[in-house]
């Protein structure tokens, strides 16, 4: 049994750092990174996070002057 089918059915909380090592694809982190997305897109695990999340993301982006990054951000974590 792995770690997705735990949860299966359940909510859980995507903290800011799950978003950064997903969009800025940390090597170590994309394997799980991968299986628990596609575990959310499939309605298996139900994940909430805020909108502080999207303030964290974005302060690192901003500091280096990376619109492209701060779009993405910004779409991954649109209101849905």
């Amino acid at each position: 049994m792995g770690i997705m089918d735990t949860f299966r059915g359940e909510r859980i909380y995507l903290d800011t750092n799950i978003f950064i090592y997903a969009l800025e694809a940390y090597p170590e982190y994309v394997s799980a990174l991968t299986s628990l997305f596609a575990a959310i897109d499939e309605v298996k695990i139900k994940a909430v996070t805020s909108e502080l999340t999207l303030a964290e993301v974005l302060i690192k982006p901003m500091m280096d002057n990376n619109a492209d990054l701060q779009k993405v951000y910004k779409e991954t974590l649109r209101s849905s």
